[in-house]
């Protein structure tokens, strides 16, 4: 279902923006508030959602409107597209922003945490723009911004998964970029490099060296950065000319060289700067044996 079957009276555009509540997503609704535009904040925590929607509406005049929604879940996807309706709203544009991630040994991850990171990072958005994009193409306006990572770029050692979600991420918005081609429709996807969000101390990569050592920006300029390059079109978003520099090189360096370049910065540190070693394997447990068949006989009262 889609947002285009929904023709029963008209409605008001709005922007719908995923991980609202802080980082790079409460200051993405900062700078679309600051445009103008009606917002429809997305993210799990209603009482965060509902302080920032009313700092955004007294700053800048505009409607904001909250709901609280798990977005790794088919349901929650659901419950945004539900929100638009009783609000008597549409999506003229959707920014996929949220996004968790885990860092360290692959064969440490919790189960559990990389299905929710994979079903947060890549399901949801793939769901959200389904939804969502149709109707865009449909009134020949609109756009969809996806927040990716410059991990999406290359692999990346100690957080395979989360750079893979990010990769999916780029190539996904590529193409439906070629696929909006003359329809009014932008896609882009943004990726930024190290933000001072709390992204990286909830996934456990605080002390790696990529925080230590690489450039961080603050999220009120990548946002800024982000929405004046969206609203220019630009299909990818890299800000920074280290960042850029980076990516650019990235594509003449073999993997044999890069993946330990990637595995240096991103290896786990604990607080003293010291490498975090996989968690050793639970000793197995003993077999018991079993005590030696009998030997075949006949047994009692039975002839042979």
């Amino acid at each position: 279902m889609n947002d285009t079957n929904n023709k029963s009276e008209p409605s008001a555009p709005a922007v719908v923006i995923s991980g609202a509540t802080e980082g790079l997503g409460r200051a993405l609704a900062e700078e679309f508030a600051r445009g103008g535009h009606t917002l429809l904040l997305v993210a799990r925590n209603e009482a965060a959602l509902t302080r920032v929607a009313r700092d955004l509406a007294d700053a800048h005049g505009v409607e904001v409107r909250v709901t609280a929604q798990d977005l790794s879940t088919p349901k929650g996807c659901a419950g945004v597209e539900e929100a638009l309706r009783r609000f008597g709203l549409h999506a003229d544009m959707l920014v996929n922003n949220a996004a968790v991630m885990s860092a360290g040994f692959f064969q440490d991850q919790d189960l559990d945490t990389l299905r929710r990171m994979v079903d947060l990072d890549v399901h949801a958005v793939v769901d959200l723009t389904l939804r969502f994009l149709p109707g865009m193409v449909a009134r020949r306006h609109g756009g969809v911004l996806n927040v990716a990572s410059l991990e999406g770029f290359q692999p990346v050692p100690y957080q395979a998964t989360y750079a893979a979600a990010n990769a999916f991420v780029l190539s996904f918005s590529r193409a439906l970029s070629y696929e909006m081609m003359y329809t009014g429709v932008r896609v882009s996807a943004l990726a930024p490099g190290p933000i001072a969000t709390r992204l990286h101390a909830k996934g456990g990569a605080q002390h790696s060296r990529y925080m230590r050592l690489l450039p961080i920006m603050t999220p009120e300029r990548m946002a800024r950065i982000a929405y004046r390059r969206f609203q220019r079109g630009d299909k990818i978003i890299v800000a920074g000319w280290f960042n850029r520099f980076g990516v650019f090189a990235s594509r003449f360096v073999p993997h044999i060289l890069l993946v330990p370049v990637m595995g240096f910065f991103f290896r786990v540190l604990d607080e003293e700067g010291n490498a975090q070693m996989p968690r050793p394997l639970a000793p197995a447990e003993p077999q018991t044996r079993r005590p030696p068949a009998k030997a075949a006989g006949k047994s009692p009262g039975l002839s042979s």
